[in-house]
């Protein structure tokens, strides 16, 4: 049996169970010996019965007195047995709701195997009742019956491990299967990590790994078993980037850049401001890497308004001044018109020409069919748009710098085509959604990292405050009565039958007739056109209304420094890198401004949330809470950038693992680049394996 063959084929499983367990992205044998437990129970030991407290989760191991099958009349049956250990009396009790379209009769069948006289294992919680003391089971198994059959436990005896699950899936059946598969017919992957590397790195083999991680003898070693497939996912990625940034430096590309001055001087000197520190030491970085004979490959981070913007202009004003041609992309059309507007207005007397390019002006065939002309012909020299820049329609004479905002919203293929529109260009990505340091090397460590780690001086921090609407509302209006402005935000466009969520539309024309009746209200949501959105962002800006109502169609590349409150409605149902960049709209000023949520969270995760927007102002230690919360796939997006989900490593507390793996794939790429050695081929084939049709995309971010 190999590893690549399908599991329904395995005994027990067959195709009804195979779709199911295609559902937890189980198809081959490899995939379910790779289906790692989620956590462990000790069930090592088992409790003495007089020793069990209430609401306590236990295991016991007992002999069965008498069986007991309830048919009250209701739709849940009841069997409760009898277990006695020396210690004491307990009912493990079953309960079972009646399915009157189903054959199969669970309780009889439990009824038939738990006989007097059968010595077995129970788990479950305990519970101290007026009849005595009960356990509701979840687990258990026959040890000995009353012929005195003995069987090797599986679900007992030991540290259990739990899985992942679908619907039709049981932990007992699944646990069953891998005990066969692991302990039993002992399937393994082939080690693929050098004798050398692994002791060097006090790591286990890949098969005590694989049975440890299942079945270990201990908690200890469960974790060693982990921490050796965390460091072979790791590794294998390490190796890929290592790869990737060998054959960049291979690379030449045709641009070379000189500070000339011709732009950048007089840039700087109508600025009205100095760069912070942060911001030269960035402008210097882009700068050496754009002087290198090799494309620049840099991640901007930098939290809501850190001043990425006038870092990537000036990157792009060196290009243009040496004759190249750049393009700024955006994720939504406003924060493209945005970037328009402000970079007209930075370069405003210089002659530099710029344009706009979006799907809304795409539907003007006339307009469109001059501004693609005059791209091609070189005559524009940046070029800000959407993803109407990645038409095949729109071509370059010259490009040689591209910056992508928000870059994460953008699919790998995306962003490719934009690259094949040159050869071998410098790229720029930047985001406001801060990405924890361990995230980053492990995705961008093809790439340069830079951070504005600090916001311009005079800004005013931003108070965050949790409030119900009556007391929100009061803010907004003496807010207003001081001359400044406000948003209002909602999750939805339209009321839902399906949500009691409240909705932009409604919304904006109830608070204009009832709360704030002779306010001037405006609202502005993704659906709209894009002359609409245009027509209520430039009547917010010059101060024709007093409050903004929105969706988080507002959510990036909003700047009106007179906005000094942001209520967001239904906080609890947005995400932390949501609610912080929507808190980044308020606070661009000198006034002091307040962002405050409202909404009733019910589950832990909404009050982690809303605890941590009360409690913590910089994005980076919010992005870490946030990974810490939904993972680093949902985080990130982490499937766009062709890397494989991470199954046992954990990108927050296994920077060590990183670092060593890190190590471990320089050291190894830089005496065997091309994994020709003998000794390398299972390592080349499960690189392969992990990224076959993925390693060109890494070079792209």
């Amino acid at each position: 049996m190999q590893i690549s063959d399908p599991v329904q084929y395995l005994k027990g499983v067959g195709p009804q169970r195979a779709k199911l367990l295609a559902r937890l992205g189980i198809t081959t044998i490899g995939d379910l010996l790779n289906h790692y437990p989620r956590e462990y129970e000790d069930r090592s030991i088992p409790r003495a019965i007089a020793h069990i407290g209430d609401g306590e989760r236990v295991t016991i191991k007992g002999q069965v007195i008498a069986v007991d099958l309830i048919k009250p009349a209701m739709k849940i049956n009841i069997l409760k047995v009898a277990v006695r250990d020396g210690t004491g009396i307990v009912y493990a009790v079953f309960f079972r709701v009646v399915n009157p379209y189903s054959r199969f009769d669970v309780l009889g069948t439990l009824k038939k195997q738990l006989v007097p006289g059968t010595i077995a294992y129970f788990s479950g919680t305990a519970e101290n009742n007026p009849g005595g003391k009960q356990i509701r089971v979840d687990e258990y198994e026959p040890l000995i019956s009353d012929t005195g059959e003995k069987s090797v436990p599986i679900h007992f005896e030991r540290i259990v491990p739990l899985y992942p699950l679908c619907e039709g899936i049981t932990q007992k059946w699944l646990r069953t299967i891998l005990f066969h598969l692991v302990i039993t017919q002992k399937i393994r992957h082939p080690d693929f990590l050098p004798n050398d590397m692994r002791r060097n790195n006090s790591l286990l083999t890949a098969e005590e790994a694989l049975e440890y991680i299942h079945f270990p003898q201990s908690f200890i070693v469960a974790e060693q078993a982990r921490r050796r497939l965390a460091f072979d996912e790791f590794f294998l990625l390490e190796l890929a980037l290592a790869m990737v940034r060998k054959s960049k430096k291979n690379t030449e590309k045709q641009y070379r850049y000189t500070v000339l001055k011709k732009f950048l001087s007089p840039f700087k000197e109508r600025l009205g401001f100095t760069f912070t520190a942060d911001q030269k030491k960035v402008i210097n970085e882009i700068f050496k890497d754009m002087a290198r004979p090799i494309p620049l490959r840099r991640l901007l981070m930098g939290d809501v308004g850190s001043g990425k913007t006038v870092v990537a202009v000036a990157a792009m004003l060196l290009a243009v001044e040496n004759g190249y041609q750049t393009t700024l992309l955006a994720p939504t059309e406003i924060l493209a018109g945005q970037h328009y507007l402000t970079i007209k207005k930075l370069l405003d007397g210089l002659p530099v020409r710029i344009a706009l390019v979006t799907s809304q002006l795409s539907s003007r065939k006339a307009e469109r069919t001059r501004l693609h002309a005059s791209i091609a012909a070189g005559e524009i020299d940046i070029v800000i748009g959407t993803h109407a820049v990645i038409d095949r329609h729109v071509s370059f004479k010259n490009l040689s710098l591209i910056v992508i905002d928000e870059q994460h919203r953008f699919g790998v293929l995306q962003r490719a085509a934009l690259q094949m529109k040159t050869n071998d260009p410098d790229v720029l990505l930047m985001t406001a959604t801060p990405i924890p340091r361990t995230l980053a090397m492990t995705i961008y460590g093809d790439m340069d990292v830079s951070v504005i780690e600090h916001v311009p001086p005079g800004r005013m921090p931003i108070e965050t405050l949790h409030l119900d609407s009556d007391k929100a509302y009061e803010i907004v209006k003496r807010e207003i009565a001081l001359k400044h402005q406000a948003y209002i935000v909602y999750p939805l466009v339209e009321e839902s039958d399906k949500t009691e969520l409240k909705a932009a539309v409604s919304e904006a024309s109830l608070l204009a007739s009832s709360v704030f009746h002779g306010y001037r209200v405006g609202l502005i949501h993704g659906q709209m056109k894009l002359e609409e959105k245009d027509t209520a962002m430039r009547k917010f800006r010059s101060g024709e209304y007093d409050i903004l109502i929105a969706t988080t169609v507002i959510e990036v590349g909003i700047d009106v420094p007179n906005a000094t409150v942001m209520v967001i409605e239904h906080a609890d149902r947005f995400g932390l890198a949501t609610l912080h960049q929507l808190r980044g709209r308020v606070g661009r000023g000198t006034e002091k401004s307040y962002c405050i949520l409202r909404g009733f969270p019910v589950s832990d995760n909404a009050r982690r949330r809303i605890k941590a927007m009360l409690t913590i102002s910089s994005g980076f230690r919010l992005a870490e809470e946030d990974l810490s919360l939904r993972g680093p796939g949902e985080f990130f997006g982490t499937a766009q950038h062709g890397i494989p989900a991470l199954k046992a490593g954990n990108l927050i507390h296994d920077i060590d693992i990183i670092q060593k793996a890190r190590s471990a794939a320089e050291s190894l790429s830089g005496g065997d680049p091309h994994l020709w050695a003998p000794s390398n081929q299972p390592l080349k084939i499960a690189l392969l394996s992990a990224y076959s049709g993925r390693l060109s995309l890494l070079n792209i971010g």
